[in-house]
């Protein structure tokens, strides 16, 4: 197969690096298996592949097309590979070990091949997370201080946040979409450089999609350097997101009175609509507030599992805004075409790939070399 003139340039110039095909390899959710029925061969050359064998000019090209990257990105250089301990998924245990790592190595093919390129032409906000320290996390009060320092320190008051992407993106934290996550993956955030949140785009529900953003910030504010994962990370994680985006002062203040001895379920939907929350985290966040009783908590939740809204569609889901990353794709479509087209080939990826994994654009040149 005939390679274009900058391939074989940039062949001549750089070697064939096998830590960029097990990227790829990963991130596609691939196995050697699949290597090798593409490529013709057995499962243990695909395999020497990723160690000490040299693929054809032919098997570059089959090998490209399947992981959906260009030539070239075989000949790059794999820059930080991502460990476990530095990142924060949520529901992590449940997942399975093949699915954690397609996760990890699709987010560093973005971090390294897209948003490393990016960095050097945009200047995105500057990250204003500030380290905690050694606070005593395990201590509620401690947490939701936390929580309510952060508010106040980005001025937000102590109303809804009208919208929690906007928010996390306002203090350099770049919240990406990933569509390939598995659903037993939430979200995911990791420290580098700058902060970064993944969203699984197959989470439906727009409360549940915000609360997983405020609990990625909660992570990424009071766990860094921390692994994370357990159940106590997590719940302080889940206390530091009620806190941030139901302020315990106004947040009691509006919690609507019970009917008798019954929960008045169309104020509750009401209330959900106006703080953009979940029936469940509002149930969680006044049981911890003490606002109702445990066993009205328990009797809340059972009637939620009963109607199938405690992982099904809730009621009043329909009237709130689905929340979407804009400052990735702002950025991208403030290069000019020159600048575009270079990003693009310098990292490797197709349009194809970026279009469909991370539900990005980069538009299409208006002229072509002929």
């Amino acid at each position: 197969m005939k390679q274009s003139s900058f391939f074989t340039e940039l062949a001549g110039e750089r070697e064939y690096c096998s830590d960029q095909l097990r990227l790829a390899r990963l991130a596609a959710g691939k196995s050697f298996v699949d290597l090798g029925k593409a490529l013709g061969v057995t499962r243990q050359y695909a395999h020497k592949l990723e160690n000490n064998a040299f693929p054809s000019t032919e098997q570059i090209s089959q090998l490209a097309e399947l992981l959906n990257v260009s030539e070239v990105f075989f000949f790059g250089t794999r820059k930080r590979p991502i460990e476990m301990d530095q990142c924060h998924f949520r529901s992590l245990r449940s997942s399975t070990q093949t699915v954690k790592k397609m996760i990890m190595a699709q987010v560093e093919m973005f971090e390294d091949n897209i948003l490393s390129l990016l960095d050097v032409e945009i200047e995105f906000p500057e990250v204003r997370i500030k380290d905690i320290g050694d606070l005593d996390l395990t201590s509620t009060s401690t947490v939701e201080s936390v929580a309510e320092s952060f508010r106040r320190d980005l001025g937000v008051g102590i109303g809804p946040i009208s919208n929690i992407v906007r928010l996390a993106e306002s203090v350099g934290c770049l919240v990406m979409n990933l569509s390939d996550a598995d659903e037993k993956v939430d979200a995911f955030s990791i420290f580098n450089k700058r902060p970064l949140i993944v969203r699984n785009t197959r989470k439906l529900s727009p409360c549940r999609l915000r609360f997983d953003i405020a609990h990625e910030i909660g992570h990424l504010i009071m766990h860094r350097g921390i692994e994370t994962g357990c159940r106590q990370t997590e719940e302080q994680a889940n206390k530091f997101a009620s806190a941030l985006l139901m302020p315990r002062s106004s947040f009691s203040s509006e919690f609507p009175r019970m009917r008798g001895r019954n929960l008045n379920w169309d104020a509750l939907e009401e209330l959900k609509v106006r703080w953009g929350v979940s029936l469940k985290a509002i149930i969680y966040r006044a049981g911890k507030l003490g606002l109702i009783s445990p066993d009205k908590v328990k009797t809340a939740y059972t009637y939620l599992n009963r109607s199938g809204q405690i992982r099904g569609e809730e009621r009043g889901d329909g009237r709130i805004i689905r929340e979407s990353p804009e400052m990735i794709q702002r950025a991208i479509e403030t290069l000019d075409g020159y600048a575009s087209e270079k990003l693009l080939r310098e990292s490797g990826l197709t349009r194809g790939l970026i279009k469909e994994r991370y539900l990005l654009h980069f538009p299409e040149p208006s002229l072509k070399l002929v």
